[in-house]
């Protein structure tokens, strides 16, 4: 029996010879497999829920050899605090991918801020117990993260300074969280160049009524699964976003009760900028023009009508006008040919 399965805590240099090395054997058949059939060099680590606190003596010869090559390292549900991530990636040196979720990282001290990951790209922080100073750091020592997972956090996160943000995120997952118009404020100004948001069974509190031309202005993509959207009001904010081309919408109130070609209809006449919905195909100009119609239908006999009902009307009565005008103008263009043409004769 092993020290996590006695409850005690390990290392995770002891749990990557326990898990990948055949101690039985030093002898390697070659470059990539142990005589014992184990991986040599594997580009994914994962070691799951072995009660690891410490990184352990990684400067073992053996372990050394196995992890250089590593590109992805799954530690999640562990014990790992905030002092152990820079000991981690100082030891992966090609590591791309680290997951270590459900790990405490609490703590208040930090490393040298000199320490830097060059090269890891995702971070994985779902349920951790961490703080907005912790997550702070751990940003700057990785200048080259493109995809941040913060579910199910307990980040409270500080006012802005203007002076701090990360250019760098583009791709942001925030679900399970609660969201106010704040901490959505709060969000575009640390990651201004967000292209893709995903949300899942987040409490809003109408946080999206806050949505205008200067939040999230590189964003591409938005998911939003099982929120609590419940006003039209707020679907349609999403039109400040200019940069919009994807939206995933399911399972919000708003949507309840409505036919399932209605509800699409509704939302993409909304939203002008939008390329996709719901990963379906891509929208066309026909298809937009009936969504458009069906829209103007459907609040035609209303009393409050949504300011994009104006808009869309306006446009409407506008383009009768001007192919009136383009038929008057055909006729009477007619009309001079064939009386030039009587003059002439």
């Amino acid at each position: 029996m092993d020290a996590a399965e006695m409850g005690e805590l390990a290392t995770l240099a002891g749990e990557i010879i326990s898990k990948y090395l055949d101690t039985s054997c030093l002898e390697p058949v070659s470059s990539h497999i142990l005589a014992a059939g184990k991986i040599k060099n594997p580009r994914q680590i994962c070691i799951n829920d072995r009660n690891i606190a410490s990184t352990g003596d990684m400067k073992t010869p053996a372990v050394q050899d196995l992890i250089w090559s590593c590109e992805e390292l799954d530690l999640s549900n562990n014990n790992l605090h905030l002092t152990s991530v820079p000991e981690i990636l100082e030891h992966f040196p090609l590591l791309k991918v680290l997951n270590l979720c459900r790990n405490p990282l609490n703590g208040t001290e930090m490393m040298d801020k000199g320490f830097v990951a060059s090269r890891l790209e995702v971070l994985v922080l779902n349920n951790c117990l961490l703080s907005w100073e912790g997550l702070f750091w751990l940003l700057q020592i990785c200048p080259e993260l493109k995809r941040l997972h913060l579910d199910s956090t307990t980040i409270d996160f500080a006012k802005p300074d203007q002076g701090i943000s990360f250019p760098n995120i583009e791709v942001l997952h925030f679900s399970k969280n609660r969201l106010s118009p704040l901490v959505l404020k709060y969000l575009s100004h640390f990651f201004p160049n967000v292209k893709e948001l995903y949300f899942m069974q987040n409490q809003s509190e109408e946080a999206w009524q806050v949505i205008d031309e200067s939040i999230f202005t590189e964003l591409e993509k938005l998911s939003l699964i099982d929120c609590s959207v419940c006003e039209w009001g707020e679907i349609e904010s999403f039109g400040c976003l200019k940069s919009l081309k994807h939206l995933k919408l399911l399972n919000c109130p708003v949507l309840e009760g409505l036919d399932v070609n209605l509800r699409r209809q509704l939302v993409i006449a909304r939203l002008p900028y939008l390329i996709t919905l719901n990963g379906g195909e891509t929208i066309t100009r026909d298809a937009r023009d009936k969504a458009e119609r069906a829209f103007i239908r459907y609040y035609m006999e209303e009393e409050n009508k949504p300011a994009r009902y104006i808009f869309l009307r306006f446009i409407r009565d506008l383009e009768l006008i001007v192919n009136f005008l383009r038929f008057v103008l055909t006729v009477y263009t007619c009309q001079i040919k064939a009386f030039l043409g009587t003059y002439h004769t």
